[in-house]
């Protein structure tokens, strides 16, 4: 069965803190009044993190915790020193709130003039390793589950990249958070990757792309923040990816999981999200989700 959620990225939300972002209070309140019943956490401080505080916001309101992502520099030899604390206290608050999703991302930046994106070999061997062990830690330590989630402007980028990662991690630890808007963002497509590899994904970002703006920005070379910031990521039912397709490819395969709505657009007005949440779940209605 397809268990829906959201997260704070549907409502502009990337940091703990941002005077751009709306409050988690509101954040809250819209999430059920656009017909959502479970929310990833967030940044970690978005969210109150005092389990019981949290406990009583959200039943109050009648949601519960799917999973928390993190973003954290992976191919640094010493990541896991910093990595390993973050995972600990999210895992820490994802037991507490009955969750058991980890979805890990590379923290990505705009490289520097004349630098690539792609990570060297060595830093490759390296976030492979740091990724693996962060997953073991997740899985044997604390009993949840692990995602890796590819993201534009990562060192996990490409649908090359996502293949050799898949074929570098072991999968009973690593399985992937399967954004269907960032892959389709890579000129890759998205449904095809998503057929040839579903035993790896237990989990899914379901977001999707405008192709007229996508097009625009391939041929501009314009970088992937102002791409996020023009709109190119856009209403479910408007992009490349046909969900109806991945609805009836899901279904078949029996899929029993979480597919969360996003729609990158920080930083956005506070009153922009809502009504495109709301237009997005009845697209999700429609499809019999």
């Amino acid at each position: 069965m397809i268990r829906l959620a959201t997260a704070p990225d549907a409502w502009g939300v990337w940091y703990a803190d941002d005077p751009r972002q709306v409050g988690w209070e509101r954040y809250l309140d819209e999430v059920r009044d656009a017909g959502f019943t479970a929310t990833e956490t967030g940044p970690w401080g978005y969210l109150p993190t005092d389990p019981a505080q949290l406990a009583d916001e959200l039943e109050s309101r009648g949601l519960s915790i799917c999973g928390s992502a993190l973003v954290h520099p992976l191919a640094p030899t010493d990541a896991l020193d910093s990595l390993r604390p973050r995972l600990a206290q999210t895992c820490q608050l994802l037991n507490a709130m009955g969750a058991e999703w980890v979805v890990l991302m590379d923290d990505c930046g705009l490289p520097t003039e004349g630098q690539s994106r792609a990570l060297a070999p060595d830093a490759w061997r390296q976030m492979i390793a740091n990724t693996t062990e962060a997953a073991r830690f997740v899985v044997e330590e604390h009993g949840l589950k692990f995602t890796f989630h590819p993201h534009v402007g990562s060192g996990v980028e490409t649908e090359e990249e996502v293949e050799r990662l898949l074929a570098e991690t072991p999968a009973d630890l690593v399985g992937l958070c399967f954004d269907f808007g960032h892959h389709a963002y890579t000129g890759a497509d998205a449904v095809a990757f998503m057929r040839r590899h579903a035993t790896r994904i237990p989990y899914y970002h379901f977001k999707n792309v405008d192709p007229v703006l996508l097009k625009t920005i391939q041929d501009n070379n314009i970088d992937y923040i102002t791409g996020f910031q023009s709109g190119v990521m856009c209403e479910l039912e408007r992009g490349i990816v046909d969900f109806a397709e991945v609805k009836a490819f899901l279904d078949a395969a029996g899929f029993d999981g979480f597919a969360v709505y996003e729609q990158d657009m920080y930083p956005c007005p506070p009153d922009k999200p809502l009504p495109i949440a709301r237009h997005n779940r009845a697209v999700l209605k429609s499809l019999g989700l």
